[in-house]
């Protein structure tokens, strides 16, 4: 399993770069024929400073070819006997690919695959994964034991929006997120094709940025005919970013979610917390390290995070975005 995962975070790296490459090519011959003069070719050719793509990054969907990497380490509440206990540990590698931009508005396409170390997992007569215990009480089946389910990749998720940032700050892109059934541990996974629509809407200001991710989803097609219970779900992914300059920023992207499906008391989970991020740049090419720690104020009652804690690093590749 972890070979299937190297070959794919591979291919995704290939990808990455070679897309930037033949984006760039094309940017020289484009800075060429648009140029009029001498100083309005420097002028666009000029490399954007830390503290600018710093602050266009705090956008989860900033028009950047990049691939982050992040790590994700969770410890885990709730009122089933050793909930307390779990803990999991979750990798997510997400290319981002701008395209047709034109007069600050386009299109950007981003994907995630999650690869999980472990995840916990309720067994009774079956499993129980987190998103199966917040539809029905798995101790209704009888008595149970927690243990962790296989290495595996979860489902793709995506996101494929237009949009951009207009002259006076505002940030707004709209289009539809998605969750693919690819995952590879096939019986707690849900098997589903979801789909909904999705708006991002924000700010930039002179001290920083502040915004939401918005989708609403649901099941429109099962991979297989597993009986598996209708998915309906809300994700708000709120982000903040105080610029501190010299690439420094205070940062909070907590996720909030809402489970439409799932029973009273097992539908909302809500953390806050924040971190802080550094951009830098290793020759040419710009790259953003974060760190933070959120801590679930609402949890669903029968099992969900406790405390959350994410590293991500962004290496973003040098092309007319990284330039003014």
């Amino acid at each position: 399993m972890r070979s299937i995962v190297i070959v794919i975070f591979n291919i995704c790296l290939v990808l990455t770069l070679l897309q930037p490459a033949s984006v760039q090519a094309e940017d020289l011959q484009s800075d060429e024929a648009n140029t009029s003069s001498a100083s309005s070719s420097a002028a666009a050719g000029s490399e954007k400073t830390t503290d600018q793509i710093a602050e266009e990054l705090t956008n989860p969907l900033a028009v950047f070819y990049r691939l982050d990497y992040q790590l994700e380490y969770r410890t885990y509440q709730g009122s089933i006997e050793g909930a307390d206990d779990q803990t999991a540990m979750i990798h997510r590698f997400t290319p981002v690919f701008p395209f047709r931009q034109k007069n600050g508005k386009g299109f950007v396409f981003r994907f995630s695959l999650p690869y999980y170390d472990d995840q916990p997992v309720y067994w009774t007569d079956r499993g129980n994964p987190e998103w199966k215990i917040r539809l029905e009480d798995p101790t209704l089946n009888g008595p149970g034991v927690w243990a962790p389910t296989h290495s595996h990749t979860d489902d793709v998720t995506t996101d494929f929006v237009y949009g951009g940032v207009s002259d006076n700050g505002l940030i707004l892109m709209y289009g539809l997120a998605g969750h693919l059934p690819t995952s590879s541990d096939t019986s707690n996974a849900r098997q589903q094709l979801i789909i909904g629509p999705q708006l991002n809407i924000g700010k930039v200001t002179d001290w920083g940025v502040y915004g939401a991710l918005m989708s609403h989803v649901f099941d429109i097609a099962e991979k297989r005919d597993k009986g598996t219970p209708d998915t309906m779900m809300t994700t708000i992914q709120a982000y903040f970013s105080y610029g501190l300059g010299n690439g420094w920023q205070l940062v909070s992207t907590p996720v909030i979610r809402y489970d439409w499906e799932g029973d009273s008391g097992n539908k909302l989970s809500l953390p806050l917390g924040g971190g802080i991020a550094k951009t830098m740049k290793i020759g040419s090419m710009p790259l953003k390290v974060s760190a933070e720690v959120q801590k679930y104020v609402v949890s669903t009652d029968r099992f969900d995070s406790d405390w959350f804690f994410k590293f991500t690093l962004s290496p973003v590749f040098p092309t007319k975005y990284t330039r003014n």
